[in-house]
């Protein structure tokens, strides 16, 4: 196994800074080849599912941000926050620095990982990333022998109890498990075996703004166990991300993460909270004031992940898709309702 992509330590500062990520993260970004498809060993597929900070608004640089626009919005300017986006913090931002990637494209299947045009894969050409890109960038380090498969599917402003109740039948979950079984299937068949990491779940704020705060602790169980049962993969390691900025009844919200975590053995806390949230917005957020997390702080969420459930992991540690499994699911239909 490969040395790790993240180099920099988090340097935790008392004061009006907190938790600033170095800029000495290794930037291995010399000329790399597209491999070809490496069919003889296994898949590993990372999952992602919630609303806006699951799609991510993690800013590839300031000079796209600017010639795109967006430093000037309908609710007033948007400025970024100084040292924030991939390319100030060293994460790769050219589709050519990864090298065995892929991300599920809906109605197209996978497509390798260009971070200018399919990390939204619902909305295509976006230029924003999410928690997927420092991932895959650390996998490609770490398993250089095996292709890296990203299965993701969020929405903004979309909530637990309504959009991603996977009671509804043309809801969010619906149609993030069939782009799922979908994903699996075609894998299985080109693959001897199908390793899934676990699911990446940023989502919450929603339910604290309709006011469902009091319910999120049983929604949240409930969608885990479902997504375990359906999935095939009872033991699916689950990570949240502990929310960190100002929302309606947001406090409730983080309560309810940390007890469905306590409850569950194979279920983690990300957490890069720096005590306060003014601190927080400073540290993390991609626009001063803004509630999205900036590439800054996927970049240390994916180190919290690594130095912590994934500290060890090898391949063999990852959920083994079962194939017969995968069978008894039959045609995969994906519905055309939701978002």
């Amino acid at each position: 196994m490969k040395e790790s992509f993240f180099k920099a330590a988090v340097a935790l500062v008392v004061g009006s800074t907190c938790c600033a990520v170095g800029a000495d993260i290794q930037t291995q970004v010399s000329e790399m080849k597209l491999k070809a498809k490496q069919t003889g060993k296994a898949a590993i597929v990372f999952l992602v599912a919630g609303q806006s900070n699951a799609e991510g608004y993690g800013v590839l640089s300031p000079q796209i941000y600017t010639a795109l626009g967006r430093q000037n919005t309908a609710r007033g300017p948007r400025p970024l926050t100084p040292m924030s986006t991939a390319s100030e913090i060293g994460l790769p931002i050219r589709a050519g620095d990864y090298t065995h990637s892929y991300i599920w494209v809906p109605e197209q299947g996978f497509s390798r990982v260009d971070p200018e045009t399919n990390l939204w894969p619902s909305r295509l050409n976006s230029k924003w990333h999410g928690m997927e890109l420092p991932v895959i960038r650390e996998l490609e380090s770490r398993f250089p022998n095996h292709d890296i498969f990203v299965v993701k599917h969020a929405v903004g402003g979309t909530s637990l109890h309504r959009h991603w109740n996977p009671a509804q039948i043309d809801g969010l979950y619906a149609k993030w498990l069939g782009y799922y079984r979908h994903a699996i299937a075609q894998l299985s068949r080109e693959y001897p075996e199908v390793r899934v990491i676990g699911l990446y779940w940023d989502q919450g704020e929603a339910d604290g703004k309709d006011g469902k705060h009091g319910e999120y602790v049983a929604n949240l169980k409930n969608l885990i166990a479902t997504v375990r049962k359906d999935t095939g993969l009872p033991k699916l390691p689950v990570f949240i991300r502990k929310h960190i900025f100002n929302a309606p009844n947001i406090d409730a919200i983080i309560s309810a993460q940390k007890e469905v975590v306590e409850a569950d053995p194979q279920c983690y806390l990300l957490d890069i909270d720096c005590g306060n949230r003014a601190m927080n917005y400073q540290a993390w957020a991609y626009s001063p004031g803004n509630l999205h997390i900036s590439s800054k702080g996927f970049v240390e969420l994916t180190k919290r992940l690594f130095d912590g459930p994934l500290r060890d992991a090898t391949v063999e540690s990852f959920d083994k898709v079962n194939r017969e499994t995968v069978k008894d699911w039959g045609p995969v239909v994906v519905r055309p309702g939701g978002l």
